[in-house]
């Protein structure tokens, strides 16, 4: 330990307790566990019937947290690390989990420009041949 680390020590060990890295593991599987109960909802909400404004409402401000939530996980997992465990959750599959949130996010909340989507529909289809709709 450095002496900057120990330095804070008594910080780091009051707000991520006795054994870190299990504490982070069991954040960890909440959050997933979270996301799993709003992936029902949305596909309840937002697929099986045409969203309100209000669903579209609730369904940003949840990915939002789920995201923020999901960015401290990460933060705190470069710091201390997650433990091997039965479920596999690792750094790398709770950051590809944010990257599908975000992606998530942009589709529904950041809709795409009328000249993007022409950009990429000229790049992906070249010859001029559009996609059926």
């Amino acid at each position: 330990m450095t002496a900057l680390e120990a330095k804070w020590s008594p910080a780091k060990h009051l707000i991520l307790g006795e054994d870190p890295q299990l504490r982070l593991y069991a954040e960890a599987a909440v959050w997933l566990k979270k996301i799993e109960m709003f992936r029902k909802s949305e596909d309840e909400r937002l697929f099986s019937q045409d969203p309100t404004p209000e669903d579209l409402a609730v369904h940003k401000s949840l990915l939002q947290r789920l995201i923020a939530d999901g960015a401290h996980l990460l933060s705190l997992a470069e710091q201390v690390g997650l433990p091997e465990n039965v479920e596999g959750i690792t750094s790398g599959s709770v950051a590809a989990t944010v990257d599908l949130l975000r992606a998530d996010y942009r589709g529904w909340h950041e809709p795409m420009s009328p000249e993007k989507r022409e950009r990429i529909l000229k790049q992906a289809f070249p010859d001029g041949a559009q996609p059926v709709h």
